[in-house]
C-alpha cells in the first residue's frame, strides 16, 4: 500500500522535510503564531491539539479507501459480471486516476485554494463518490448498475488523490519549525492510523459484502460500501469540527507548475536562440527564471532519471487487490470453523507493513551492515526489487499448480452429459444418437457421458430393469445438446419415466464459494405455491433455493445458489413461506465446489426421502494460506523498495524540490498501474502463471537496469552532512560511522 513510511523510523531529517511544507513538501515562507507558556523561566511550545482531527481525519479517510478498494475486484467480477480480465482493467484505471490526481490537488492547494479548502471541498466530492458508488450497488439492471458504479469510482480516484497531498503536510504545518519531536511524533500517528484503518477495513468490508444479505440477495454490497462512505462522513466531520484549532497558510504559488514552466522555456529558448551553446541546456531560462531554481532543476533531473525503472514495481505491488485476489477465489479459506474470504488476504500486507518496519530499521538493516552488506539505500531498493520479482514467481508457481487441478472440459464440439439416476430402478443407456453408450446406471446414482455431439439432435434409448412402477420398461426421447456441459435427472412420474435435461458448468464461482442445486422428485405440488423453495440449514445460517421453469408440478429443478462452506441441513416446502421442520438430509459442501443434490419422495404416506450428493466440481483442495509466502516476500520487498525509496529521493532533492519529487513519486505508482491496464487488456497470455511469470522476469530485467544505473548514481551530500563536517569534533571520531554515510563512495 502507499502510504506515509517515512517518520515511523524517527528519523529527524527525514520528518524535518515537513516542517513549514506546501501539499507536496515544497518550504512555506509563512507561519502563524505559535502560542508559547512560561515554564520554569523557558519557553515551551504547546503540542497543538488540531492535529488529532487531522489524524482521526485520515483514519476514518483511509478506513474508507482500503475498505471499497479490498472487494472491488469480486464486486466487479461477481455483481457486475464483468471478466476477471476486465475486471483488473477497470481496477488498475481506477489506481491509476488515483495516483495522477494527487498533482491536480496540490497544485489547487498551493496556487488557488489552500490546503483547508482543498481537502474541505474535494472530501465532499469524494463523499459523493462513496453515495454513488454505494446507490449503484443496489440491485437493479445490470446496465444501470455498471454506469452508477463506474461514475462512483470516477469520482472517488478523484477525490482520495486530490486531497492524498493536501493532508499530511496540513498536519505538519500544525507545528513550529523547531518542534522538530513533535513533528516526528505526529507522522508516527499519522502512519499508524493509517495503517489501522486499512487493517480494520480490509477485514470488515469482505464480511460486509458476503455475511450480510439484502435487497433480495445473498450479499450485501451495497452495506459494504455503505460503511465506508459513513466513516467518510465522519471523517468530514471531524475536520470541519477542528477548523478553529487549525494553522492556515495562504495559497503561494506551487513549485511543480513553475518547474514546469522552467523548463518548457529552457527548451524552447534552446530550440530557437542562436547565442553560444551553454554549458547545460537548463542555463537557457536564465533570462527569466532565478539561478537557484534552475540549479535545484538540475539536481532534481538527476536523481528522477532513476525513476524510470519504478513504475515496474507498483505494477507487480498493486496486483495484490487484482490478481491476486482473484487467484484466492480458487483457494480453500475453511479455518477452524471460519471461512477466510478471499479479498480479507490482502489485510496481510498491511499487518506485516507495521511489524516489519521497525524490525527492518532495528535489526536487519544494522546486522547487513555490520556484515558491510545493504549500507548504500539504492541497493536496498535492487534487494527490494528483486524480492517483489520473488513473490510473483511464487505466485506463478501456485497458480501453475492450481491450473493442474482446473477441470478438463470436452472438445469443441462436444457435450459431456452428467446423468443423476433419481429413481429406484437401474437404468440402462443405449445409445445417444450415433454413439453407443451400453452403460447401466444403478438406482439413485449417476454417469457421465461424454463426445456427444453437439447442435444435433440426438434419439436417446433407455430401458429400465426389473422396475416394478412402469408399465413400460422402455422410453425414448430427442435432445439438442447445446452448451460444452449439461446435466440430465432420469425419475418416475406417474408410471411413466421422465427426463428433464438442462445446462450445467464446470467453472467456479468467482466468490469462491460453493454451489449447489437440487434435482427432486417430491409429493409437494409447486403449481399451487409457485413462489415455494427448498432450505439449507446450519445453525443460525439459512439459505433458501429457488426453482425455475417447472415442467411438472411436483419435480424439476433449481439453479444454482451460493453459500458458505460447511454441513446443511435440508429442507423440503411446506408452503410458499414455510418449511418442514424435519430436514431430508444432509450436504456438506466446501469452497469452491459445486454440487446437485437429488431428491426422491419414495412413500407420500410416511415421507420417507432417498437423497444423494453429485460433485460436479471438486472443492478447492489447496489452502488459502498457501497465499501467505508470496504476501511476506511482497511485504518485505515494498519495505526495502518503497520506503526506502522515499527517504532516499529526499535526501537527495533540494528542499524546493521536494514537492517535483512526491509528485514524481505517486505518477510512478499510476504509470505502474497503466503497465498493468494494458497487459491485461491485451490478454497476451491463455494461462495466468504465464502472466505471474511474464511480471516477474520483467521485474527482474528492470532491477537488473535499476542496479547499473544505481552504480553510475553519484549520491548527492545533504546540507546537514556538510554541516556536520564543519562543526569542532566532540568525543572520538567514528570513522566507521563516516564511511557508511558517505555517500559519494
Amino acid at each position: 500500500m502507499q502510504k506515509l513510511y517515512v517518520c515511523w523510523k524517527f528519523n529527524e531529517n527525514c520528518c524535518r522535510m515537513y516542517e513549514n511544507q506546501n501539499s507536496f513538501g515544497e518550504e512555506s515562507s509563512i507561519r502563524k503564531t505559535v502560542v508559547y507558556e512560561q515554564e520554569g523561566g523557558t519557553e515551551k511550545k504547546k503540542y497543538p491539539r488540531a492535529v488529532f482531527f487531522i489524524i482521526g481525519n485520515e483514519f476514518c479517510e483511509r478506513f474508507c479507501y482500503y475498505g471499497l478498494r479490498t472487494i472491488l475486484t469480486i464486486y466487479l467480477t461477481k455483481r457486475l459480471l464483468y471478466s476477471g480480465n476486465y475486471a483488473t482493467v477497470l481496477f488498475h484505471l481506477f489506481a491509476m486516476l488515483a495516483y495522477f490526481s494527487p498533482v491536480l490537488g496540490a497544485i489547487i492547494a498551493d496556487s488557488w485554494l489552500g490546503k483547508f479548502r482543498t481537502i474541505l471541498y474535494i472530501s465532499i466530492i469524494y463523499l459523493a463518490g462513496c453515495i454513488v458508488l454505494a446507490a449503484g450497488s443496489i440491485p437493479a439492471p445490470l446496465g444501470d448498475m455498471r454506469i452508477t458504479s463506474l461514475v462512483g469510482l470516477f469520482i472517488i480516484a478523484l477525490g482520495t488523490g486530490g486531497i492524498k497531498p493536501c493532508v499530511s503536510a496540513f498536519g505538519g504545518d500544525q507545528f513550529a519549525p523547531d518542534q522538530t519531536k513533535e513533528i516526528q511524533r505526529f507522522f508516527s500517528f499519522f502512519y499508524i492510523a493509517i495503517n489501522l484503518g486499512s487493517v480494520i477495513s480490509t477485514f470488515l468490508t469482505p464480511i460486509l459484502r458476503e455475511d450480510v444479505h439484502c435487497f433480495g440477495s445473498k450479499s450485501c454490497y451495497p452495506l459494504a460500501f455503505g460503511v465506508p462512505a459513513l466513516l467518510m462522513i465522519v471523517a468530514l466531520f471531524i475536520f470541519i469540527v477542528g477548523k478553529p484549532l487549525y494553522v492556515m497558510h495562504p495559497p503561494e504559488g506551487n513549485i511543480i507548475v513553475r518547474v514546469f514552466k522552467c523548463i518548457c522555456h529552457a527548451l524552447g529558448r534552446k530550440m530557437k536562440s542562436s547565442e553560444k551553446k551553454k554549458e547545460h541546456w537548463l542555463d537557457y531560462a536564465e533570462d527569466k527564471f532565478d539561478k537557484n531554481l534552475i540549479n535545484d532543476i538540475k539536481i532534481i533531473l538527476h536523481v528522477l532519471v532513476l525513476f524510470i525503472p519504478l513504475p515496474v514495481f507498483w505494477a507487480l505491488f498493486d496486483q495484490q487487490a487484482s490478481r491476486w485476489t482473484l487467484q484466492a477465489t480458487r483457494l480453500n479459506g475453511e479455518f477452524y470453523g471460519y471461512h477466510i474470504k478471499p479479498d480479507q488476504m490482502q489485510v496481510i500486507n498491511p499487518f506485516l507493513i507495521i511489524i516489519f518496519v521497525p524490525l527492518f530499521e532495528y535489526c536487519i538493516y544494522p546486522l547487513a551492515t555490520k556484515c558491510n552488506l545493504l549500507k548504500k539505500p539504492l541497493q536496498r531498493m535492487a534487494i527490494g526489487g528483486i524480492l517483489t520479482a520473488a513473490s510473483f514467481v511464487i505466485a506463478g508457481f501456485l497458480e501453475l499448480k492450481l491450473e493442474g487441478l482446473d477441470p478438463v472440459f470436452p472438445a469443441p464440439g462436444y457435450t459431456e452429459m452428467t446423468i443423476i439416476n433419481n429413481s429406484p430402478c437401474s437404468i440402462k443407456i443405449n445409445k445417444v444418437g450415433n454413439l453407443t453408450v451400453d452403460t447401466t446406471i444403478e438406482a439413485f446414482g449417476n454417469k457421465i457421458v461424454g463426445n456427444i455431439t453437439r447442435n444435433t439432435l440426438n434419439d436417446w434409448e433407455f430401458v429400465t430393469e426389473n422396475c416394478t412402477a412402469l408399465s413400460d420398461p422402455e422410453f425414448k426421447k430427442t435432445f439438442n445438446s447445446t452448451t460444452d456441459i449439461e446435466s440430465m435427472m432420469i425419475t418416475i412420474h406417474d408410471g411413466k419415466l421422465e427426463v428433464l435435461k438442462t445446462n450445467d458448468t464446470k467453472i467456479k464461482a468467482k466468490s469462491g464459494k460453493p454451489r449447489v442445486r437440487i434435482f427432486f422428485n417430491t409429493e409437494y405440488d409447486f403449481s399451487k405455491q409457485p413462489n415455494s423453495s427448498f432450505m439449507v440449514k446450519k445453525e443460525d445460517k439459512r439459505y433458501l433455493i429457488e426453482t425455475e421453469n417447472l415442467e411438472f408440478p411436483t419435480l424439476g429443478l433449481t439453479s444454482y445458489s451460493e453459500f458458505a462452506p460447511g454441513t446443511y441441513d435440508i429442507h423440503t416446502p411446506l408452503n410458499a413461506t414455510s418449511h418442514n421442520e424435519m430436514p431430508v438430509g444432509n450436504i456438506r459442501v466446501r469452497s469452491g465446489g459445486a454440487y446437485i443434490v437429488s431428491i426422491y419422495q419414495n412413500s407420500p404416506s410416511d415421507g420417507n426421502f432417498s437423497v444423494g450428493t453429485i460433485t460436479m466440481i471438486e472443492e478447492n483442495s489447496i489452502h488459502i494460506f498457501f497465499q501467505i509466502p508470496q504476501y511476506v516476500i511482497m511485504t518485505a520487498g515494498e519495505i526495502m523498495f518503497s520506503v526506502t525509496g522515499l527517504e532516499f529521493s529526499y535526501s537527495q532533492a533540494p528542499s524546493s524540490m521536494k514537492s517535483v519529487l512526491q509528485a514524481a513519486w505517486q505518477l510512478t505508482v499510476a504509470f505502474g498501474n497503466l503497465i498493468v491496464l494494458v497487459i491485461a487488456e491485451l490478454s497476451l497470455f491463455d494461462k495466468m502463471s504465464h502472466e505471474l511469470f511474464m511480471f516477474a522476469i520483467m521485474m527482474f530485467i528492470d532491477m537488473i537496469i535499476f542496479a547499473i544505473m544505481a552504480y553510475f548514481y553519484n549520491y548527492v551530500k545533504s546540507k546537514n552532512t556538510e554541516e556536520s563536517e564543519t562543526r569542532p569534533e566532540k568525543g572520538k571520531s567514528n570513522k566507521a560511522y563516516e564511511e557508511e554515510t558517505d555517500f559519494n563512495k
